[in-house]
């Protein structure tokens, strides 16, 4: 089995962008609290209580499905995956459509995810 390309910025961020005061390396958003986040949209919390927690399906929930494919004329929720964030939204699409052999051009300086995929599942 072939092992995978370390993803070196997730790895380093993981270990070190809660230890320090100020982050220059962050490549994703500044994250928010619920309440700001819900300030934000004029929203209250009270309903939050009352929402049961476990897992849902994997794949995003019907009814999420179904309110992204109508964003895009002619899509429909059987198109739609709905991932946990763009590692594994990279992830997904370059295992479905990456052959080992096949030639891929990589913008760089880029998210460097992407050329490890690249190399993870045999393209050059």
């Amino acid at each position: 089995m072939t092992r995978f390309v370390p993803f070196e910025l997730e790895r380093w961020q993981s270990t070190w962008e809660n230890r320090v005061r100020y982050n220059l390396s962050e490549s994703g958003v500044h994250p928010l609290s619920i309440q700001e986040l819900l300030g934000l949209a004029g929203a209250s919390a009270l309903p939050l209580l009352d929402i049961r927690l476990g897992y849902s399906q994997s794949n995003g929930t019907d009814l999420l499905r179904e309110r992204i494919a109508a964003l895009y004329p002619g899509a429909s929720p059987d198109q739609v995956l709905v991932t946990t964030g763009s590692a594994e939204a990279n992830f997904c699409v370059c295992w479905r459509l990456l052959e080992p052999g096949d030639k891929v051009a990589v913008m760089l300086p880029n998210y460097m995810q992407t050329p490890g995929l690249t190399q993870n599942f045999g393209a050059q």
